[in-house]
């Protein structure tokens, strides 16, 4: 048998931050894809192979590779009801090393594949779960909203079990909205790994913890009315939310010279409607709603040392096709 599993890149819209303390977020899915090739085997074993690195194991130990753990953890969720071996083929459209949401993508594929190759049937809640079950034991935290993005594609409204209510019962809530918007990311050049800057923003405001409180329930509250808006087909109030978010991004002080230099292009382009940092802050992007078309020669200019990444939201969620009944030469390196 043969399978093919793909699954989109991400980005944050809203909720950056808040997120990680049980408030929402807004995120969608873009247009470029991990693929990964599946192919049965008629042993044990399990070959990955990927631009990161080549790594065999086989079901009963599953080692994970340090470059691949999101998909050995992924492979390890399944361990008991895998029938055979695998061989796995991991392709990307884009570089992990800009912020596209690269791990939460190739775990929404692997997710999506190895559900249907076991026939378990998982829901993409349940999906969504296991996931973010693995993202806690590799990054310690996270809401998983890029995860919950790649899974279900569009604008994905997301609102996380509380982190103040850890019950077995708690479940997280994903709503998708049938909107797409124009989007252009700016990348920095640079990007500070999110729990890092997590770290920084715990340190730079422990004298100051009921203030940062505050400040994340009204990112929270803010998230939630543009969720509103944009249910409501009401753009210009929701592109004065995204602005405003900047705000609070500003005041927790995860903004830079660089991302501050790029919004501030970005807002002059007559067609951007709004702009502002996409991610934890500190490098990585900055997202415009818009287009850079009618920009002005000195904007384009300023722009120019940047990488522009040209891309589009897709609806197109974590999806697995079967492409072949033959098992033949199942085991060909």
């Amino acid at each position: 048998m043969r399978w093919r599993s793909q699954a989109p890149a991400n980005s944050m819209i809203l909720g950056e931050h808040s997120v990680v303390y049980g408030h929402p977020a807004l995120a969608c899915a873009l247009d470029q894809f991990i693929t990964i090739e599946w192919q049965a085997r008629t042993d044990n074993l399990i070959q990955i192979e990927s631009a990161l690195g080549n790594h065999t194991t086989d079901i009963d130990q599953l080692s994970v590779h340090p470059n691949l753990k999101f998909a050995c953890l992924a492979l390890r969720a399944f361990r008991n009801q895998l029938p055979h071996g695998l061989t796995l083929k991991i392709d990307s459209d884009f570089s992990s090393t800009i912020g596209l949401g690269s791990s939460a993508a190739v775990l929404a594929a692997m997710l999506s594949g190895l559900n249907a190759i076991t026939n378990a049937q998982y829901s993409k809640i349940a999906l969504f779960e296991i996931g973010h079950q693995i993202i806690i034991e590799i990054q310690g935290r996270g809401s998983g909203t890029d995860l919950a993005a790649s899974l279900s594609g569009g604008i994905l409204y997301f609102e996380p079990a509380s982190s103040r209510d850890l019950t077995p019962s708690a479940v997280a809530k994903m709503v998708t909205l049938p909107v797409t918007l124009p989007i252009i990311l700016m990348y920095a050049g640079y990007k500070t790994p999110t729990a890092e800057v997590l770290q920084w923003v715990a340190h730079q405001w422990q004298a100051k913890p009921d203030a940062l409180e505050q400040l994340y329930l009204a990112m929270g509250k803010l998230t939630r009315s543009a969720f509103q808006a944009l249910k409501e087909e009401d753009f210009p109030r929701f592109y004065q939310q995204i602005e405003a978010y900047q705000q609070y991004m500003n005041t927790l002080g995860v903004n830079d010279e660089v991302l501050e230099q790029l919004i501030r292009q970005l807002s002059a382009c007559p067609n951007i409607q709004a702009a502002k940092i996409s991610g934890s802050g500190l490098g990585d992007c900055v997202l415009g709603l818009g287009s850079l078309d009618e920009a002005s020669e000195e904007t384009l200019s300023a722009l120019e040392p940047y990488q522009k990444i040209m891309i589009n939201m897709t609806k197109i969620g974590a999806y697995t096709q079967t492409l072949s009944a033959l098992s033949t030469d199942s085991n060909r390196e």
